[in-house]
């Protein structure tokens, strides 16, 4: 009888296991959080929903936060990391590249996130980022080269640029011209959605 209980038990306890929600977290900065809109309108959410609708068992986890640089990518990872998840999509430098900060610097901090990360069996999506052209093109190119050296050197994914088709867009962005009001969001969401399929299925 208490052969049959634990059996039973250890099936039931495997078979919730296995059905577990799996999490997906977005660490970045204003542009995760969602920076001028109202969070149901922010891209991680938007992508909540349509996990919903397609009826995947997934959490989606925004840590978005605004004004932070790379500097604070270990520190956030290691926060998020209790979350136990999946996957981590990295969205970290947008500051750092507004700032005008050196891409060493940069580059240095996403690494030591990145190693860590792999040294705790988490698995990164890094997202490719670039700054404004008017920050002249050496700088621009400097910057933009950082996320596929870095891509390749750890072999992880490389994510298509967040904001491609709606950076530089008035009609989809805020006033500030660098955040995306609730219909550039909504491009993001559709976009990014499609490139994560392939992880979320």
């Amino acid at each position: 009888m208490f052969k049959i209980f634990f059996f039973t038990a250890a099936l039931c306890f495997f078979s919730e296991a296995a059905f577990a929600t799996k999490t997906f977290v977005f660490l970045g900065d204003s542009l995760t959080e969602g920076y001028g809109v109202a969070q149901s309108a922010a891209f991680p959410q938007l992508i909540q929903e349509k996990v919903k609708k397609d009826k995947l068992d997934w959490k989606i986890i925004s840590s978005g936060s605004s004004g932070s640089t790379s500097a604070s990518t270990l520190s956030r990872l290691k926060w998020v990391s209790k979350e136990k998840p999946d996957y981590v999509f990295i969205l970290m430098g947008s500051n750092d590249g507004l700032r005008g900060l050196k891409v060493e610097e940069t580059e240095k901090n996403l690494e030591a996130a990145i190693e860590w990360a792999q040294q705790n069996k988490i698995t990164i999506i890094l997202d490719q980022l670039n700054v404004p052209p008017n920050y002249g093109p050496d700088y621009f190119k400097k910057f933009a080269a950082i996320y596929p050296r870095l891509a390749k050197k750890y072999k992880i994914e490389l994510a298509p640029f967040l904001l491609e088709g709606v950076f530089g867009k008035s009609n989809l962005n805020q006033a500030d011209g660098i955040h995306p009001n609730e219909k550039g969001h909504r491009i993001i969401a559709d976009r990014m959605y499609d490139y994560l399929k392939k992880f979320l299925k």
